[in-house]
């Protein structure tokens, strides 16, 4: 009896392992959403203090964002156009293939025809009366049979063909509207890009004359650096309580073996100064071709994919244990709050968002919210993959 129970007891332990896993990721899950909610809030009121928003910010931040939108929609319809133009070569193909069918098949029963009429005018009944010899009656008998046979599958396998054709040349004609209304809309779409650029680079002049006037550079740079370090401590505080996938890598083994997020050359390097020596980088900025894929370093989860005043479209990765990745002055973000990524993964583009003059990619490593020299965690990216479809 004692055994059966304990057999019964194991048996059910996997399934009650299971169940708890579910409720636990379940938590987990219902923890992040909480976290996106509050960070969400949080953003928007970082972003109305520490310094008045002024409606130039306000205005380059809408300018930012459209771009990324429409480079976004540009890059959906590109996609949409290689796909319909690889299906419109596809019919195009098929519907050669079947032209050329047709073409023999026509040849084949107009054939039979012929033989058909050479055999001559008698009727079938009579031509076998005829036939004196009954083995001669039995092959000739066995003849038609076959004759008809063939004749009636090639006008069969025709008629198919001919379905098969009008159903093709229909389904080419739709893909080619189709492609006809996407190349439409992609030009659309880039001049609207193009006219967001320009307005972009006015508002930026703008706001860079203001600074100029007004002197405030660095109170402005030492804002952007307080709003960051608020939102940072917001996050380590909130994931403290989220856990991370127990088969994950740890961040803290991958000292000197992850790999830049960008190709490119380091403009500036960590814990040189700035401005006239009143301020440090935190991290590295990456001088590199605006468009240009930026990679995650590692496996984790995006806490953050939105604009922020200072470093733009920015995207912070949290790889549990108090490790997270920052890439800012994106161009376009990939990945929305939530998502889990891999090393490698593209996650965004580089850009100049965030008022920045020059593309490149801003990159931070933080331990329980304290910088880290990257450059001690990465080494550099060989060169620029293009982003996988």
């Amino acid at each position: 009896m004692h055994t059966l129970l304990s057999l019964l007891i194991l048996l059910c332990l996997p399934v009650l392992a299971d169940a708890n896993d579910d409720i636990d990721q379940a938590q987990v899950e219902a923890k992040l959403k909480e976290l996106e909610a509050e960070i969400s809030k949080y953003k928007e009121l970082l972003q109305n203090t520490q310094g008045e928003k002024s409606e130039i910010e306000s205005t380059l931040e809408k300018n930012e964002k459209g771009i990324s939108d429409l480079i976004n929609k540009i890059e959906d319809i590109e996609e949409e156009l290689d796909n319909s133009k690889d299906k419109v070569s596809s019919l195009e193909r098929r519907q050669s293939e079947l032209r050329g069918a047709k073409t023999e098949q026509q040849y084949y029963i107009e054939q039979q025809i012929r033989a058909a009429y050479e055999i001559g005018n008698q009727e079938y009944l009579k031509v076998l009366l005829n036939q004196e010899d009954p083995n001669e009656m039995a092959r000739m008998l066995t003849y038609y049979d076959y004759f008809n046979e063939a004749r009636a599958g090639q006008i069969e396998n025709y008629n198919e063909t001919l379905v098969e054709l009008d159903r093709v040349s229909l389904e080419l004609t739709e893909e080619m509207t189709v492609l006809q209304e996407n190349r439409l809309a992609l030009d659309i779409e880039r001049q609207n890009l193009v006219a967001a650029q320009s307005e972009r680079q006015a508002t930026l002049r703008t706001l860079i004359a203001q600074i100029r006037s007004t002197g405030s550079e660095i109170t402005k740079l030492q804002e952007d650096r307080d709003r960051l370090e608020q939102l940072l401590n917001k996050l380590q505080n909130s994931l403290a309580n989220i856990p991370t996938p127990g088969d994950a890598t740890p961040f803290s083994n991958m000292r000197g073996k992850l790999v830049l997020p960008v190709a490119g050359k380091i403009g500036h390097r960590f814990g040189h100064q700035r401005n006239q020596g009143k301020l440090k980088w935190q991290g590295v900025f990456i001088d590199a071709a605006g468009g240009d894929p930026v990679y995650a370093v590692h496996y984790g989860r995006v806490v953050f994919s939105d604009w922020l005043r200072g470093f733009g479209l920015l995207m912070i990765i949290s790889h549990g244990e108090g490790y997270m990745s920052l890439y800012g002055h994106n161009q376009v973000l990939y990945r929305e709050t939530g998502e889990w990524v891999t090393a490698g993964d593209v996650i965004a583009s580089v850009g100049d968002s965030g008022g920045q003059n020059r593309t490149g990619l801003y990159f931070e490593i933080r331990i329980d919210g304290k910088p880290s020299d990257p450059q001690h965690w990465c080494r550099a990216r060989d060169s620029v993959q293009k982003r996988a479809a």
